[in-house]
Parts: structure tokens; sequence; C-alpha cells
């Protein structure tokens, strides 16, 4: 999704996570990337952007949300550590702090725990 003001000003793209618990996958979204003009930010575009696709998300009947994010600014749309769900990152080296879920509906994740996979495209270095 962009937001837009006579031209695009921040953007916010989903993709794909699975994580594989014993005996199921689960198919959840990852948020990666948002960003916002620097002359833009701190004017609430990317929480506008944030909560309109949590909306969207919610209506599609997605599980989980996973992000590697900025521990301060994520939890106020509900994130916390994904490692209090028993999950973890697929990256090395990713603080816990910083790898956050967003469960939006307990009882598919119910039971479910292991390591988020993102997109193979997420693992090629430029």
């Amino acid at each position: 999704m962009v937001a837009e003001d006579d031209a695009v000003v921040g953007h916010i793209l989903f993709t794909s996570v699975v994580v594989e618990s014993p005996g199921r996958q689960v198919l959840g979204m990852g948020l990666a990337p948002m960003a916002v003009l620097p002359e833009r930010q701190r004017q609430g575009i990317g929480s506008q952007l944030v909560r309109r696709g949590l909306d969207i998300l919610r209506e599609r009947g997605c599980p989980f949300l996973v992000v590697v994010g900025h521990p301060e600014y994520y939890p106020r749309f509900g994130f916390g550590p994904a490692s209090r769900h028993g999950l973890a990152s697929q990256w090395a080296g990713v603080p816990d702090a910083a790898f956050m879920v967003l469960v939006l509906d307990v009882h598919a994740m119910a039971g479910v725990s292991g390591m988020a996979k993102y997109r193979e495209e997420f693992n090629e270095m430029a």
C-alpha cells in the first residue's frame, strides 16, 4: 500500500511468512518494509499505513503478523516479542526485542511454535 499527498509519501509491504510447527504449517504475514519520506515522518503516516494494513489482514483471516523492527514503535499496534509465543526469527543475530509478532487469531495460533520463515527473496543480498 502507499500513502499519497500529491505524490507517494510512504509505503508498506506485507509478504507471506510460514511457521513450521510440529505436524503443521501456519501461513501468516511479515511486515517489511515500511517507510515514510524523511520530511513527512512524525505526522502519523506510518501509523495509518500499519493500522490500515492490520484491518485488511484481520478481514482476510490472517492468523499472525511478524516484524523485525524498532521495539519502541511497533508495540503501540499490539506487537510484542515473538519469543513469548514460541516463535523464532530465521536470521541469527536478530535481537529478541526486535523480532515481534502480533497474533490476530489466537485459535489458529494455539500450540504453534517454531521458526518464522520469510519468502526466499528476503535472504538475497544485493
